[in-house]
């Protein structure tokens, strides 16, 4: 958990994820680490996973709607997991040894580090996400046009996508295959849980809400560590457990 503010309010677009993943890469100071995670990663197969995942900002805010921004009157506070431990130990330095630290071009100053354990995790398990998950398919048709379908959480495919999903990462990470079941339901999911977003010039469709895991209790806690679903480390997927 990183708690942080600034001297005046804080503004940045609706969309603000890209904003926090750059943020990410370019706030580590060991920049042969930065630049091995961003461009490679951890790959199975033709899939390169960063094998991190954050949530989005809390914190006392407001809607500017006519400029189409949020604005954080005081400080906010930010999660980012990962499995990785070197991430989770030159992002903690990084931040509180860094002369400075910008977000969207306006200056920040870190308040609070705190390193939480996820510890093991109970199964089943009910979690809340707090970046909503996002799962999809892409197709290309005869003519080569590249479409993405996104799934909503009542779809059978919703599940059994962030099994796979989870799956490669695990592989990715482990250089092994995971063992046991792992799977997601719904439990509180309503309408108004759908995001609409833009990440850079694509419209991705997310899901916040409550959902149930079920699986072995070292999957969950890997799940928690990298996030479900897809675009973990473009700020979805990240969950809390209740």
């Amino acid at each position: 958990m990183v708690t942080m503010k600034s001297e005046s309010p804080l503004k940045l677009p609706l969309a603000y994820q890209q904003i926090l993943q750059g943020f990410c890469y370019h706030v580590l100071q060991d920049r042969a680490f930065a630049q091995f995670l961003h461009d490679l990663g951890y790959p199975v197969g033709k899939r390169n996973f960063k094998l991190f995942t954050f949530s989005r900002l809390t914190g006392q805010y407001r809607i500017d709607k006519k400029h189409k921004q949020i604005v954080f009157e005081d400080s906010f506070s930010w999660q980012i997991s990962s499995i990785v431990p070197a991430f989770i130990q030159e992002f903690g330095r990084s931040l509180l040894t860094a002369d400075s630290l910008h977000f969207h071009g306006q200056e920040v100053f870190v308040d609070e580090v705190r390193y939480e354990d996820i510890g093991e995790s109970t199964s089943p398990a009910r979690i809340r996400m707090i970046s909503p998950v996002t799962v999809h398919s892409t197709f290309e048709s005869a003519s080569g046009k590249k479409t993405t379908q996104f799934y909503d959480p009542d779809d059978p495919a919703f599940s059994h996508l962030i099994h796979e999903n989870l799956r490669k990462k695990y592989l990715a990470f482990y250089q092994r295959e995971m063992e046991g079941d792992f799977g997601i339901e719904s439990v509180n999911v309503h309408p108004r849980d759908k995001v609409v977003t833009r990440f850079k010039q694509f419209m991705i469709t997310a899901w916040n809400g409550v959902y149930q895991l079920n699986g072995t209790p070292e999957n969950i806690r890997f799940a928690q560590c990298v996030g479900i679903g897809s675009r973990n480390s473009q700020g979805f997927g990240m969950f809390e457990t209740l």
